[in-house]
């Protein structure tokens, strides 16, 4: 079988329509997990006893499912619980009327806030603990010592990790259209579809993965090495 690049040019036009889409729900995932897994990294850091434990085994079991079966798990709970919520908050939104976007989102955010938790959990661990005692011995509360201490050492360190992780949430975002979410890849499988070219769709698909990834760690390069220099020009 001829490999057709018209059918290609015709399948990179269609699912570049769907970029936004796929970096909508990359993107909203990665700045909620960034939230919570900065918060179950201070938590394990402070060592706060009961959540610290509980977080460790939730974070250890959560590593270990596959993202498919976090997505069918969440759409199959909303499907039937959702309907039963919304009456008993007395809301006129359904579950037929629920975008499915959010249900990819959740579970992409999941992924995010494991990673992002662990992540910051590294980073915190390259400071070195006499850092932390210096703050303690002029009197910064851990909240000063998290703002001014903790986060301006820890974010230029965790930048590549975090361009590395925006990159898998772009390509796990290709599950969606499990749960009938139109993106990237679901809508070159459209096309593919009506003509049978499915090589021709996939490369198209490849094509602009490899786009999007470009331009994120091109991006993360000149931002941690923004960071780098405002941080060396804050210690001198």
């Amino acid at each position: 079988m001829s490999f057709k690049f018209e059918v290609m040019i015709q399948s990179l036009k269609v699912a570049s329509q769907y970029i936004g889409t796929t970096l909508f729900m990359a993107i909203t995932a990665i700045a909620i997990g960034v939230i919570l897994g900065l918060g179950i990294a201070l938590i394990r850091l402070y060592r706060i006893k009961g959540l610290s434990q509980f977080f460790q085994v939730v974070v250890t079991l959560l590593k270990g499912i596959p993202m498919v079966l976090i997505i069918l798990a969440l759409y199959l709970v909303a499907s039937k619980q959702f309907d039963v919520w919304s009456e008993s908050m007395n809301w006129s939104l359904r579950f037929r009327d629920f975008n499915m976007v959010w249900i990819a989102i959740s579970a992409l955010s999941l992924l995010a806030t494991i990673n992002s938790s662990e992540i910051f959990r590294g980073a915190f661990a390259a400071i070195k603990k006499g850092q932390f005692d210096a703050a303690k011995s002029m009197g910064m509360t851990n909240l000063q010592t998290i703002r001014r201490v903790l986060l301006p050492q820890a974010i230029p360190i965790s930048l590549p990790m975090f361009s590395n992780l925006l990159i898998s949430l772009v390509k796990a975002s290709s599950l969606a259209s499990m749960v009938s979410v139109v993106d990237v890849f679901a809508a070159a499988k459209i096309t593919a579809q009506q003509n049978y070219r499915f090589l021709e769709a996939y490369v198209a698909v490849a094509v602009i993965y490899w786009g999007i990834s470009l331009v994120i760690e091109k991006g993360a390069q000149l931002l941690e090495e923004r960071m780098t220099r405002k941080l060396r020009r804050a210690i001198v």
